[in-house]
């Protein structure tokens, strides 16, 4: 029998309903199959005594119209493009334009490297200019604004509630255009952050005088007031074990050490300090205990309760996965109160479907949908008195140690069966967002759980006590001090095995969505359907693991332009399947690690799950920077250098970590002549005319040329006009249908002469959309221009493909237009005319 009601399957198929109208709102119709198809799937899953199949489809319409017509109203009352529409034809540039604002501030953050971030309600404008702009915002506008702090101060002495004048540069929100990227823009946005951008200077913000007001503080001084308690009772010097309270508690994460947060990743247990029901639930738990200990009536309890589980929402950082368990809980304090059963299921539909109405932005974010997805696995498939419970068992039938053996048996297995039920629901949901499967998580759940309940209860016991009781705080964070570190080596140890965690190509959101259609299946229904259910689930997990690790070779030479911003990162892929990532992205006087967030999610989702090549044209940050989370996440067969300087760390340890896991490094030079998979590659530098000595340089750069048949491409990193002049002395081949443009289009590369030489149809240039240093140049542009030469870049095209069979043109198709019918595409050769 099915242990779901067909009232919990309506309320389910209602919520489901209701969310893939909101997604349908954001969706390109092109994209609406896959998440109408898994909808009629879950509609016709057979329960019980429920509705007919066709009175079930019907059902489905109502709130799929509902929900796609509440998030297109949503979106039409939207300030923000009416305003940016203002501001555009005002003339001004995104992200360059200087603009003056005027606003509420509700709230700040530190940020690494000495910079401080201000979340500000916009309520006036003004924009400088020949004729000046300004006007006040219609609606709800708030900016998160990064603004550097003085070196003398750690704060600016700003207090949430205070009326800003500042200046700065702001722009929406720009994700990078990669496929599988992260969804930036929509993830701010659920957050209710609609612009971004930075203030020049500390001195340009001012406080108007007498604008306080007091109740925006409240929540935020709560949030820093328990950090603050923590991290006076720890001490100086561990950093590690506050912070990791402070991301458990509050959701505060910004200084979580790097090497924790992967252990934590590696062993599939980073939902611990992800807000969600985990925490409301203990925080739940914990109140009703210490309200136990006071005479009081149910009904009083139970608000008591509600209000504490409120408070605690509130406190915390905002979050998708936070909101719904909040929401839940509320309902089934509610449902007590009036003495009504709220199911489980009941109530996680309710929820959704009014934090999608609030809020419709929430379906596009990873940390919603994948608290959702726990919920129902742990709903459907975790019956609610255990999984191992023995109802047959007389009592006394067991006694001493028998009896305490066989009861801690059923726990883990109980905790391994709700463990088991979460990771069936977030798979797949987790392989799409963040390219991973971990089913060490089985194991490390065990012990992470009841590790981060523990940390839990001693962090809010510390942070309430601290005022009054400092040494029994400090006690308290001694004992989360072991807590921490006992956790972070469990989990550094699972992470370590190779089976435990791994990397996988990101499903399409069918297959994900009809993965959860059948965890809903096999928890009801007849067990037929089960069996049936099981089967689909397991042969679309068998897919996504073997996807990529099978993939044919396609036959035709292929260069992708990662886009990394004002960088590179270029992947190339031969006729036979040998693969070589050309740079690997990387911010100068930033610790944001482009390698491991754009780079390796983009090879990823181009089907690439190891690399035979990773080659470093030369150390500039930009170039290298990503270079270490690549090496370590694809284990390329073989790592190639240009011209590297002694003695530069960022190479150091890019050489120490290929030695330890036994790849080669080798550093071609000019002359150099390979062949592989039928294309013939040439190194032309480094070599006569470069350094041999002193700090990284762009003349250092490895400079490839393929030739595939009768079509070739020419590789020039970074490449100056120096370099380049040898090069056409030397007359060596420089002839390309394809070039990439060296320096980022800079007025430093791509001289005349040059040009002359190569005589390229197509150009592409790796660039970010708005950097200080103009490129690509004007001049540069027109050159190309004027000689016929097609351009593409990464700033306005996004990541693009270009390939060739070696006889036809080169076809190009823009990676990240989703949008479009067919890959769009031109041809090079002959015979397209051109």
């Amino acid at each position: 029998m099915s242990r779901l009601s067909p009232s919990g399957h309506g309320s389910l198929l209602f919520a489901a309903a209701y969310g893939a109208g909101t997604a349908l709102a954001f969706l390109p119709a092109l994209d609406w199959p896959g998440v109408i198809v898994p909808l009629a799937l879950l509609a016709l899953v057979p329960i019980g005594v429920a509705p007919r199949a066709r009175t079930r489809l019907t059902r489905v319409l109502v709130p799929l119209l509902l929900g796609a017509t509440a998030a297109a109203g949503h979106r039409l009352c939207d300030p923000l493009p009416r305003l940016l529409t203002a501001w555009s034809e005002h003339g001004r540039c995104p992200g360059e334009t200087p603009v003056e604002l005027q606003g509420r501030l509700i709230d700040f953050e530190a940020l690494p490297e000495g910079r401080l971030a201000l979340l500000l309600r916009v309520r006036r404008y003004a924009i400088a200019g020949p004729v000046p702009l300004s006007g006040r915002v219609r609606g709800p506008v708030v900016a998160r604004l990064t603004v550097p702090l003085p070196e003398s101060s750690p704060d600016l002495g700003l207090r949430p509630g205070e009326r800003l004048e500042l200046t700065a540069r702001i722009g929406p929100p720009r994700s990078f255009r990669n496929p599988g990227a992260f969804d930036y823009a929509a993830y701010l946005k659920a957050a209710g952050i609609d612009l971004v951008g930075s203030v020049k200077n500390w001195r340009l913000i001012r406080v108007a005088p007498g604008s306080w007001e007091w109740i925006y503080g409240i929540l935020p001084g709560a949030r820093r007031a328990i950090v603050a308690a923590l991290a006076r009772a720890a001490g100086e010097g561990d950093a590690s074990t506050v912070s990791f309270l402070a991301a458990l508690l509050v959701g505060e994460r910004q200084n979580l050490p790097t090497d924790l947060e992967e252990k934590l990743l590696g062993a599939g247990v980073f939902h611990i300090i992800a807000l969600s029901g985990f925490n409301v639930a203990l925080i739940a738990a914990l109140t009703s205990s210490l309200l136990r200990w006071f005479p009081m009536p149910p009904a009083t309890r139970r608000a008591l309760l509600a209000l504490t589980v409120t408070a605690y929402w509130a406190i915390a950082r905002s979050s998708g996965s936070m909101a719904r368990a909040t929401l839940m809980a509320l309902l089934y304090l509610g449902g007590g109160v009036l003495g009504r059963r709220v199911s489980g299921l009941g109530a996680m539909s309710a929820a959704s479907v009014l934090l999608l109405i609030v809020n419709p932005f929430w379906i596009r974010d990873a940390g919603f949908q994948l608290s959702l997805a726990a919920t129902l696995g742990i709903l459907v498939l975790a019956p609610p008195d255990g999984f191992f419970a023995s109802r047959d068992r007389p009592a006394g039938a067991d006694r001493g140690w028998t009896a305490w053996t066989r009861s801690i048996s059923i726990r883990v297995r109980d905790s391994l069966g709700v463990s088991a039920a979460a990771l069936a629901g977030t798979a797949l949901v987790t392989a799409r967002h963040f390219q991973t499967l971990t089913p060490i998580a089985l194991v490390a759940n065990l012990f992470a759980v009841p590790i981060a309940s523990l940390l839990l209860v001693l962090g809010v016991v510390a942070s309430i006590v601290e005022p009054w009781a400092h040494q029994v705080a400090v006690g308290l964070l001694i004992g989360c001090r072991v807590l921490v570190q006992s956790l972070e080596r469990l989990c550094g140890f699972l992470a370590g095995a190779s089976w435990g965690s791994f990397f996988v190509v990101p499903p399409q959101r069918i297959l994900v969505l009809t993965g959860l259609v059948s965890v809903v299946a096999m928890g009801i229904g007849a067990r037929a359907v089960r069996r049936l259910a099981l089967l689909l689930f397991a042969c679309l997990l068998a897919a996504v693991v073997m996807i990529g690790r099978l993939g044919p070779p396609c036959g035709r030479l292929e260069m992708v332009m990662i886009d990394v911003g004002q960088g590179d990162a270029v992947l190339v892929r031969y006729p036979a399947g040998t693969t070589m990532l050309i740079d690997a992205g990387g911010f100068a006087h930033s610790q944001f690690d482009v390698g491991a967030k754009v780079v390796a999610p983009a090879l990823r989702a181009l089907g690439i799950l190891r690399l035979d090549v990773l080659a470093i044209t030369h150390a500039h940050r930009d170039h290298i920077g990503g270079a270490p989370a690549i090496l370590k996440q694809f284990s390329p067969r073989a790592v190639w250098l240009g011209r590297m300087p002694p003695g530069e760390w960022r190479v150091d340890e890019l050489e120490r970590l290929a030695a330890e896991r036994g790849i080669p490094v080798v550093s071609p030079r000019r002359g150099v002549r390979l062949r592989l998979d039928a294309t013939d590659l040439e190194v032309l530098n480094p070599g006569r005319g470069v350094a041999a000595a002193g700090p990284a340089s762009n003349n250092d750069s490895l400079v490839l040329r393929l030739s595939y048949r009768e079509r070739s491409v020419l590789l020039t990193g970074d490449l100056e006009e120096a370099i380049e002049s040898v090069l056409v002395r030397e007359d060596r081949n420089l002839a390309a249908d394809l070039l990439k443009v060296g320096h980022h289009g800079s007025r430093t590369s791509t001289s005349p002469p040059f040009l002359a030489r190569v005589r390229p149809r197509l150009a592409a240039i790796s660039v970010g959309e708005v950097n200080p240093w103009g490129h690509p140049n004007t001049e540069v542009l027109s050159r190309l221009t004027a000689a016929g030469v097609v351009v593409l870049t990464t700033a306005h095209d996004g990541a693009v493909r270009l390939s060739t069979d070696g006889r036809s043109g080169w076809a190009v198709e823009r990676l990240s237009v989703k949008a479009a019918p067919v890959p769009e595409t031109f041809r090079t050769g002959q015979d397209s005319g051109e």
